[in-house]
C-alpha cells in the first residue's frame, strides 16, 4: 500500500520537542516542580491552578510571563497508555514508535475505505480511499509521534461512523451498540473525535433515512453519549485556556471566532492548495494565506458546481453530507493553532468531493466547454495532491529529521558550555533563546535525557529582534529593542499568555530570586524590561549566558553606567 511506503520513509525522523516531555515522564526522571503530566496523563502540561503554574515559572519550565491560569490539558488516556507500552517496548528508539504509528494509520485508511464503500459507489470509493491515503498533511501527524492520539481517535472514530450509517439504515441494535462503543474509544485516545462529529450530524441532514423527527431520534445516543463526554470533560479540569495557540470555542467564544479569521483560511489553503497553513507563524504570511484560502475554496467550488448536475441523486447527498463535514470540522480543528496536523480530519471529506471532481472530469472529456474547465480544475488538483503527494511526505519528514538535528545540537551547545559538576548549585540565566521553540524546549531536552538540573533555568527574552542589554546596578539590568519591535508578540511567546491577558505597565513578577518589571509599554506589548537578581550578576550562584552565533557562550555584564551590550541571536 502507498500509505504504508510512504509512512516508512518516516522511519528517519527522531523524537520530536513534546516527545521529550513524555519520554522523560515514562523514565520517572525527576522534575524540578511537580508537573501536570503523570504516565496515563502526559497530555496536561498545564494545569491552569496557579499554584502550580507559578511554581513552574520560578523554576524555568514555563517562562517567567506566563498566565497563571494558563491551560493545557487535554484527555488522552489511551494515547497515553500506548505511549506508555511504546517506552516499554522500545525505550527511546523512535524507530519503533514509529512504525506503531504507521501500524494505526494503515488500519485508519482501511476503515475509511470501509466507510466510504458503505455510502458511494466501489470505484468512487476507492479513489476517494486513495485520495485519503496519500494527502500531504497526513505525514504531519504521522511523523510527530506525539500526534498518535490524532490517528487513533480519528480511527475509532470513523468506525462509530460506521455503525451509526450501518444502525440508521438497517434498524440493527447491535449496530447501535457497536458506534457508541466506537465513539466512546475515540473519545478516550482525544478530541478528534469532538472534529469529527460534525460528520455526524452532517449525515443526518443529508442522507439519514425518516423525516426530520427521525433524524433527530436518530441523533439522540450520540448527543447523550457527547454531553456526558462534556461534562466529564471539564469535571476533571481539561481543556484549554489563556493561551493563543489553543483555543476553547465555549470559554472564549469571541477570541475564537475572530481567531478562526485567520486560521480556517490558512487551513483551507493547505485543502485546496495543498499550501502549507504551518507558515502563518509567521504572522506576515496571514495575508497570502488568506488569499490562497479564497482563491482555493473558490476553484474547488467551481469544480463541485461544475460536475454537481451529472451526479446521481445519492451521490449528492453523499457528497453534500461529507464537504459540509469536512468544512465545519475545518472550525473546530482549528481551535489548536492552524498547521497541517489540523487538517486530517476535513480531509476525508474534500477526499471524497475531490474524487467526484477527478471521476467526473475524466468521463467529461472535455466535450463541452464546461467539462473542459472541469479537466483543467481537475488536472490542476491532481498535480497538486497526487503528483505532489510524496514530495510533500519526503518534505514533512525532512523537516522533522532537521528539528530533531536542530534539537541535539541545542543539547550540544549547553553541554559545551555548561559545568555540569557545578549546575545544580547555579541558577541558568539565559538571557536571549534563538527561537521559541528552544526557548520553550531547550530546557525540557536537557531534563528528559538526566542531565543535571540548575535550581533554576531562567531565559529572559525569545524575542528574535535585535536587543540591548543596559546595566541599571550591581544585581538588575534591562534589555530594550533599539531598532523596534515587541517582546511577548509572537506566537511561541503568546503559547503562555494569550493577547488577551496582556501585561500592564509597572507589572512584576516574582521569581523568587528574579524580579521582572515591564518598564516601557507600546499598545499591548512591552518594549523595556527589567531583571533584577538577588544577588551581584557576577555572583558564581549564577551562570548567565547568551545565544551567539548558534552557539551558547558566557555573559559578561556592562558595568554600571557603562557602555550597553548588544544580543543579536541570528
Amino acid at each position: 500500500m502507498l500509505a504504508l511506503v510512504l509512512g516508512l520513509m518516516a522511519l528517519r525522523v527522531g523524537f520530536m520537542p513534546d516527545d521529550y516531555i513524555w519520554l522523560g515522564v515514562w523514565d520517572n526522571v525527576p522534575p524540578p516542580a511537580p508537573l501536570g503530566n503523570t504516565p496515563l496523563d502526559v497530555y496536561r502540561t498545564a494545569t491552569g491552578i496557579p499554584e502550580h503554574t507559578l511554581r513552574l515559572a520560578e523554576v524555568g519550565v514555563f517562562p517567567w510571563w506566563v498566565e497563571p491560569t494558563v491551560r493545557v490539558s487535554f484527555f488522552r488516556p489511551l494515547g497515553s497508555l500506548l505511549y506508555g507500552l511504546d517506552h516499554l517496548l522500545y525505550n527511546r528508539v523512535a524507530a519503533g514508535y514509529l512504525l506503531h504509528s504507521v501500524l494505526w494509520y494503515v488500519g485508519l485508511v482501511v476503515l475509511a475505505g470501509v466507510l466510504l464503500k458503505r455510502v458511494l459507489p466501489t470505484a468512487l470509493a476507492g479513489v476517494s480511499m486513495f485520495l485519503f491515503a496519500i494527502w500531504g498533511s497526513h505525514s504531519a501527524v504521522l511523523g510527530w509521534l506525539s500526534y498518535r492520539s490524532v490517528v487513533m481517535s480519528l480511527l475509532f472514530g470513523i468506525l462509530g461512523l460506521y455503525f451509526h450509517v450501518k444502525w440508521r439504515e438497517e434498524k440493527r441494535t447491535n449496530f447501535l451498540v457497536g458506534a457508541l462503543v466506537s465513539f466512546t474509544l475515540a473519545l478516550l485516545c482525544g478530541e478528534t473525535m469532538v472534529i469529527l462529529s460534525p460528520y455526524v450530524l452532517a449525515y443526518e441532514a443529508f442522507s439519514g433515512p425518516g423525516q426530520a423527527k427521525d433524524k433527530l431520534k436518530g441523533l439522540i445516543p450520540f448527543g447523550v453519549l457527547m454531553a456526558c463526554y462534556f461534562v466529564l470533560y471539564r469535571a476533571l479540569g481539561y481543556g484549554a485556556g489563556a493561551s493563543d495557540m489553543y483555543l476553547d470555542a465555549v470559554g472564549t467564544p469571541v477570541d475564537w471566532f475572530k481567531a478562526m479569521l485567520t486560521r480556517v483560511p490558512a487551513a483551507i489553503a493547505g485543502l485546496t492548495l495543498n499550501a502549507p497553513p504551518d507558515f502563518i507563524f509567521d504572522q506576515s504570511l496571514v495575508p497570502l494565506f488568506t488569499i490562497l484560502g479564497a482563491a482555493g475554496l473558490t476553484l474547488f467550488a467551481l469544480l463541485v458546481w461544475g460536475v454537481w448536475p451529472q451526479l446521481e441523486a445519492a451521490e449528492r447527498r453523499t457528497v453534500g453530507w461529507m464537504l459540509t463535514g469536512a468544512f465545519v470540522s475545518t472550525w473546530l480543528a482549528n481551535s489548536a493553532f492552524a498547521g497541517s496536523r489540523t487538517l486530517i480530519v476535513p480531509s476525508l471529506g474534500m477526499a471524497v468531493g475531490m474524487a467526484v471532481v477527478l471521476r467526473q472530469a475524466w468521463r467529461g472529456r472535455a466535450r463541452t466547454f464546461r467539462a473542459g474547465a472541469v479537466l483543467a480544475g481537475a488536472a490542476v488538483m491532481a498535480l497538486l495532491h497526487v503528483v505532489a503527494a510524496p514530495y510533500v511526505w519526503w518534505q514533512t519528514m525532512e523537516a522533522y529529521v532537521q528539528t530533531d538535528a536542530l534539537m541535539a545540537r541545542v543539547q550540544a551547545r549547553y553541554e559545551e558550555a555548561l559545568d555540569e559538576s557545578k549546575l545544580p548549585e547555579q541558577r541558568l540565566v539565559v538571557l536571549n533563546a534563538p527561537n521559541g521553540i528552544i526557548g520553550i524546549y531547550g530546557s525540557v531536552r536537557w531534563w528528559s535525557t538526566g542531565m543535571p538540573l540548575p535550581k533554576a533555568w531562567w531565559v529572559l527574552s525569545y524575542s528574535l529582534n535585535e536587543q540591548k542589554v543596559t546595566r541599571t546596578g550591581p544585581n538588575s539590568l534591562e534589555l530594550s529593542l533599539p531598532k523596534g519591535g515587541h517582546f511577548l508578540d509572537s506566537i511561541e511567546e503568546r503559547i503562555h499568555r494569550a493577547a488577551r491577558h496582556p501585561v500592564a505597565l509597572g507589572q512584576e513578577f516574582d521569581m523568587k530570586g528574579l524580579k521582572i518589571r515591564i518598564e516601557e509599554m507600546d499598545g499591548n506589548f512591552p518594549t523595556r524590561i527589567s531583571y533584577t537578581f538577588d544577588v551581584p550578576l557576577e555572583d558564581p550562584s549564577l551562570k548567565l549566558v547568551q545565544w551567539q552565533n548558534k552557539k551558547v557562550v558566557p555573559f559578561v555584564p556592562p558595568s554600571v553606567g557603562g557602555t550597553p551590550s548588544a544580543l543579536n541571536v541570528r
